[in-house]
Formats: C-alpha cells, sequence, structure tokens
C-alpha cells in the first residue's frame, strides 16, 4: 500500500487486536468502592506493540443516580523503535438516566492527563483530553439453558484538550458491542467488539487508523 500524503483524511489502514483485562470491586461501605483494572493489549495478535496497564481508582456514590470517580492509570507499551511509559491521572463523573423498559442509560464524563516519559529525550511529556461515554445496557435474558445474559452497547469519542509533542497519539472515537453473563454472585464476563478509531503519529503529523478490537473482560467483587 502506498503512503497516504499527510493531512488526508481516509484511514491509512484498518487492524485487528485483542485486549484481555480483570475489574476488581471491592466495597468499602455504601458509598465509597475500590475499583482497579489491570489488563494486557496485543500480545496474542501484535508484533509491533504490547501494552501491559495497572489502573487503580476509588468511586464515591453521593446519590443513586450519580458517582464520581478518580484514580490513576499506569501504562507500559512495548514498541520496535523504544518502549513508551505512560502515567494517566483522571477523574471522572457517571450519571444513571432512568430505565427504559429496563434498559440502563448512563452517561459518563472523564479528564484524563496523559504524562508520556521519552526514553530517548529523557524527559516528559504532558497532554489532557477528554472522553464521554454514552452507555446502554439490557435487562436480563436468557440464551439457551443459561440465565441471566445481558447485552451492551456504548459510543465514546475522545478530545484533545491541550496539544503535546507526541502529537496525534491517542484515541479519537470507540464504538462498543458486547454479550456478558453473570457467572456467580462474584464474579461477570464479558466479551466486546470494538470499533476504535485512533490517531498515530507519522512524519511530522498523524495518520488516523481503524482498529477492530476483540476485548475479554472479567469482573470479580472481592467485598
Amino acid at each position: 500500500m502506498a503512503p497516504r500524503p499527510v493531512g488526508a483524511q481516509e484511514p491509512l489502514f484498518d487492524e485487528f487486536h485483542t485486549w484481555t483485562d480483570l475489574a476488581t470491586i471491592y466495597n468499602i461501605s455504601d458509598r465509597f468502592r475500590y475499583d482497579g483494572d489491570y489488563g494486557i493489549r496485543g500480545l496474542i495478535t501484535d508484533r509491533n506493540w504490547t501494552q501491559w496497564y495497572l489502573r487503580p481508582s476509588v468511586r464515591y456514590r453521593p446519590r443513586t443516580w450519580l458517582t464520581l470517580h478518580g484514580g490513576v492509570g499506569l501504562f507500559y507499551t512495548v514498541l520496535p523503535a523504544d518502549d513508551l511509559p505512560e502515567l494517566r491521572p483522571w477523574v471522572g463523573v457517571r450519571v444513571t438516566g432512568p430505565a427504559l423498559k429496563g434498559f440502563a442509560v448512563r452517561n459518563y464524563l472523564r479528564l484524563e492527563l496523559r504524562a508520556f516519559y521519552l526514553k530517548g529525550m529523557q524527559e516528559w511529556d504532558v497532554g489532557t483530553r477528554g472522553r464521554w461515554q454514552l452507555q446502554v445496557t439490557s435487562p436480563f435474558f436468557d440464551m439457551l439453558s443459561a440465565n441471566e445474559f445481558y447485552a451492551v452497547t456504548s459510543v465514546e469519542p475522545f478530545f484533545d484538550l491541550s496539544s503535546n509533542t507526541v502529537e496525534g497519539f491517542g484515541d479519537r472515537f470507540r464504538f462498543t458491542l458486547g454479550l456478558g453473563k453473570v457467572v456467580s454472585d462474584a464474579l461477570r464476563v464479558e466479551l466486546n467488539y470494538l470499533f476504535h478509531k485512533v490517531r498515530i503519529p507519522d512524519q511530522g503529523g498523524s495518520l488516523d487508523t481503524n482498529d477492530h478490537v476483540v476485548r475479554l473482560r472479567f469482573f470479580y467483587t472481592l467485598y
């Protein structure tokens, strides 16, 4: 495939990735909860990069329809040229709307600071971004002889709020469609398909790529 001129709008290429992660939940009180998710991306499908991450966080729920979130993400991306560590503190708010015939509607807003450590330059490069997720989850339903399945879908645009040296590196838009299953009181599993538009740096500019992602998620309640 011939290189695309910098500044052109069509995506350069499509890629397929796999993500696997575990989210842990620990209920401290009726209002406070520890959340933490940990995972790996690209290990099975990608030769050029693999990403590991840890993302501990806390949640405060002052109202049944309102939750406040905060945490920090520790990401480490293995690349052919040089590895890219990233520190990502963030805050967020989730608003749960009225159920529509059993379908739960949630709006989630998050503000993130992204600090990349550029090993070659031995310095940190910092930028900020916002993201908004609109998610709809279905009521439970049966499938064959099993019960407590649910479907979930979401759209999530991302917004750059400041520029940085790693210009254009990051997400632009994400669409998710998934199927979940309650396995036990402690364990829930989801299999998601993500259409994920990503922008990467290239020759002084940036290029859009379309990623198709299969994501396996485990949710485990510790207490």
